[in-house]
């Protein structure tokens, strides 16, 4: 992406952030531009450039975009993920050699077991899965592992699609359910997880264009 372009997104990244705090929900094409000081048609080339779709001069969901252009800047990355559920599986995973090699690094891990809750696998902190949400907006977490029992693992998926979270790897027998927009992994804990986490990856970058949802 050219210097410029990315320096104006980056600008409009904190305009909208702005606006969130200020209370504000969805905001206009209009309004972009003339906070980025700039023509709506100037607008129009940046976000096309950049690879996300303009339906004309109408109102967007603000959260919508804070998330592409969050993506589009890298604030979004599957180098770093969380995994849901801290047993023998989970902890099999954090430690996986294989996760380290293709550098991607488990930054929290969540459980209902209360002991395991505060404790630490290879120095990854095991967390109440209450907090998963949160902390996944916080951190800009992209990928969500599943490593729970069969019969918890739709009600994580959910909290991963609430959390924002835009890939989950399922390595449950359970075949979840999730909007089509997420990108969905299926695998059984004895597959090549370099070969599948590269194949994630690029299906997570190739994720556009995207075209913005209209209020």
């Amino acid at each position: 992406m050219e210097t410029a372009i990315q320096n104006s997104l980056s600008q409009l990244l904190t305009i909208l952030r702005f606006l969130r705090l200020r209370g504000r929900t969805n905001v206009s094409t209009q309004t972009m531009a003339e906070n980025l000081r700039i023509s709506n048609e100037a607008l129009s080339e940046i976000l096309t450039t950049a690879g996300i779709g303009v339906q004309g001069n109408c109102e967007y969901e603000i959260g919508l975009l804070l998330d592409v252009l969050e993506t589009l800047l890298g604030h979004h990355s599957l180098n770093e993920a969380f995994i849901a559920g801290a047993g023998k599986m989970g902890s099999r995973l954090i430690q996986s050699k294989e996760f380290k090699r293709c550098g991607l690094m488990i930054t929290a891990a969540f459980d209902v077991d209360t002991q395991l809750i505060g404790t630490e696998i290879d120095g990854v902190k095991v967390v109440n899965v209450e907090k998963l949400t949160s902390l996944a907006h916080r951190m800009h977490i992209a990928l969500g592992i599943i490593t729970t029992p069969p019969d918890q693992a739709q009600k994580v998926a959910d909290l991963m699609v609430a959390a924002k979270i835009q890939v989950i790897w399922n390595f449950t027998p359970c075949r979840i359910i999730v909007p089509d927009e997420i990108i969905l992994e299926n695998t059984s804990p004895n597959s090549d997880l370099t070969s599948i986490f590269h194949s994630i990856s690029e299906r997570f970058i190739n994720k556009r264009p995207w075209t913005l949802n209209l209020k």
